[in-house]
């Protein structure tokens, strides 16, 4: 009798073990089954075949595209950790813990490795294949003419990761806050509906005037703030940056009836503006002329731009008291 409890509760043990071990089987299965499954993701050069849900993103570019969209990336070029948006954007404590810093362009290789991504993004076509050799590469360029807008660029981005609703959501709250900016601007009087707007800058010892679509300002003042441009800056929408460089004496040609300044060349923004032609500007003159942090404008991800806006606001309305 002995013997036969004996013998059912060996096989009762048996079979318990075997739907345990059955069942932790198709939990595995189950975990893994993302990251075995692949989708073609077409991009600026050519297709790739990449995990449909990717878990470990490597990239020389694009953190705050990424962080926006709920993505920590693993290692991305070592800059990107001291970015101007990182301060103002108040990230939530430990963010950008565990993001690992991967050098320059390229990427430093044997790190990247290290770090069994699964996918890499890659902003310069020279490092596609030695990055491929690692992990799938798709290449996202920072400037290219397939992207019309950063919204077009950060809409590709989430594309990789199945995200376009998060994106989306994200740029139609953006517009509307533009709007919003664009409205309280013109109810201030400050800026009257039809008076034009320049955007230019000082860097390298040369000054550059910037277009629609273009850095340092003109995307964010021109597209989403919606100010007047002028015919000059007009005619930059489309061309190389979207942007000129000019001689001093061409700087009155382009300069509208208001004028944002990003100064990094101080020696040249001070020649600018002791020059004979400089206090006669009419812009000048009614002091409406509106000087910026420029590193922060120089990038595109939707932290900067938020900050960028913010920074636009601040310039004509009063700062709320916290």
């Amino acid at each position: 009798m002995k013997k036969i409890k004996y013998i059912l509760l060996v096989t009762s043990l048996a079979a318990i073990l075997l739907l345990l071990a059955a069942c932790s089987s198709n939990e595995i299965e189950q975990q893994s089954t993302p990251n075995t499954e692949t989708k073609t993701f077409k991009h600026e050069s050519g297709e790739t075949v990449v995990p449909v849900h990717p878990q470990r993103v490597a990239s020389d570019q694009y953190m705050g595209q990424l962080l926006k969209l709920g993505i920590k990336p693993i290692g991305v070029r070592d800059n990107m950790l001291t970015e101007p948006w990182i301060k103002p954007a108040n990230l939530e404590k430990g963010a950008l813990d565990g993001i690992k810093s991967l050098g320059g362009f390229p990427l430093n290789l044997e790190a990247l490795t290290s770090l069994n991504p699964d996918v890499i993004i890659s902003s310069l076509p020279d490092n596609i294949e030695s990055y491929s050799k690692i992990a799938p590469t798709v290449h996202i360029p920072y400037a290219s003419p397939n992207y019309s807008s950063p919204m077009d660029k950060f809409f590709k981005i989430a594309e990789l990761f199945d995200k376009t609703e998060q994106a989306k959501q994200w740029i139609d709250q953006f517009e509307q806050e533009a709007a919003r900016v664009q409205e309280q601007i013109l109810q201030s009087g400050k800026i009257k509906k039809g008076e034009t707007v320049s955007v230019m800058g000082v860097f390298n010892k040369n000054v550059y005037v910037f277009g629609p679509k273009g850095s340092y300002g003109g995307s964010m003042i021109y597209d989403y703030v919606k100010l007047q441009p002028t015919p000059q800056a007009e005619q930059l929408r489309g061309q190389t940056f979207h942007s000129a460089q000019l001689s001093l004496e061409m700087v009155p040609e382009y300069m509208g009836d208001h004028a944002f300044f990003a100064v990094i060349d101080e020696a040249k923004g001070k020649e600018l503006m002791e020059s004979s032609f400089w206090k006669t500007l009419p812009a000048v003159a009614n002091n409406q002329v509106y000087f910026y942090d420029s590193p922060i404008f120089a990038m595109d991800d939707p932290y900067s731009m938020e900050a960028q806006l913010k920074i636009i606001h601040d310039l004509f309305m009063p700062t709320e008291k916290q």
